[in-house]
């Protein structure tokens, strides 16, 4: 027995609602690129709603002189322009040498009702210091009294930047309770690391977001004062709803699938005898959930698109 038959055909097709018909376009992607490979489509924007996320962390890749909210414990620590993951700094710290644990730690508040799950994440990202570094590094979660909740992976210390995580299943009914999440030497050693990228996050399920910080692009934002508070990710479209778009040769564009001589809609270059061609507007809603491509219509050219794609967030 057949498992696909023609008279599903009407779920194939797209039936906005009118919630999603009607909703105004609250996403926007700026593009400007070129064609990587004459007669070959090219995506220039995919669906990918991605997740929302929260960085506890206010100062996240340390480039506010403001450390605070990193305590030594067994070192010294200070902000660094030495090296970086994400901006120009990163948190130094100079270990005692006097007992396991040494390096720095975050204070978080948990809690969590009766229903559900919460999960504390802990991430950071750690390298050593200079050419020929020494040492290893692990991430873990403690409770006030310093009985560890979970204990994450341990790197050894390199010329690179190494991920570190580490996540917490918090019990049901807890209230008000201080975790803390270190970073630290899991034996006494001599060393000298750097931390960057350090994102605390309490979820509602056990996957670890992508780093945030607040100024890394179109869905992200501060809460308050840029690297001095909370971050957020927003999710990203869900549905295309139109597109602006320049094109500097002959093009075919295409929605939802690859665009082709059968497939795209022909964009002609711009000339000096009409200077009005080589855009392309959709001045009326539309509805797409894959994909915008391009391809060059004539010969071996690669065509340069820019302009701006709207989308939704809600289907």
């Amino acid at each position: 027995m057949a498992d696909l038959m023609h008279d599903a055909w009407s779920s194939w097709e797209i039936d906005p609602s009118t919630r999603t018909s009607t909703h105004p376009f609250t996403k926007y992607y700026p593009f400007s690129t070129t064609l990587s490979t004459t007669n070959t489509a090219q995506d220039l924007f995919t669906i990918d709603r991605g997740k929302a996320g929260v960085n506890l962390v206010t100062n996240p890749s340390v480039e506010n002189a403001t450390i605070t909210e990193f305590t030594a414990t067994g070192s010294t620590i200070s902000q660094s322009s030495t090296y970086a993951a994400d901006g120009s700094n990163s948190l130094k710290n100079i270990t005692d040498n006097a007992a396991a644990g040494e390096g720095f730690y975050t204070t978080q508040v948990i809690g969590h009702g009766s229903s559900g799950i919460r999960v504390l994440s802990g991430q950071a990202v750690v390298r050593g210091d200079g050419g020929a570094p020494t040492g290893t590094v692990q991430i873990v979660i403690e409770d006030a009294d310093g009985t560890t909740l979970a204990t994450g992976n341990t790197v050894t210390l390199s010329t690179s930047f190494q991920q570190l995580q580490v996540q917490y299943v918090i019990p049901k009914t807890t209230r008000g309770t201080t975790a803390y999440v270190k970073v630290v030497t899991p034996t006494q050693q001599s060393t000298t690391f750097y931390a960057d990228k350090i994102h605390n996050e309490v979820r509602t399920d056990s996957s670890y977001s992508s780093y945030i910080a607040g100024d890394l692009g179109r869905d992200y934002s501060w809460e308050g004062t840029a690297d001095l508070s909370i971050s957020k990710k927003r999710v990203d479209s869900v549905v295309i709803r139109g597109i602006r778009l320049h094109t500097s040769h002959n093009t075919y564009l295409a929605f939802d699938c690859d665009a082709s001589s059968s497939t795209g809609i022909y964009i002609k270059a711009p000339t000096a005898d009409e200077p009005h061609t080589g855009f392309f507007e959709t001045n009326f809603p539309i509805d797409f959930r894959e994909k915008i491509s391009f391809v060059n219509a004539t010969g071996i050219e690669t065509p340069t698109v820019y302009g701006v794609i709207w989308g939704i967030h809600q289907a």
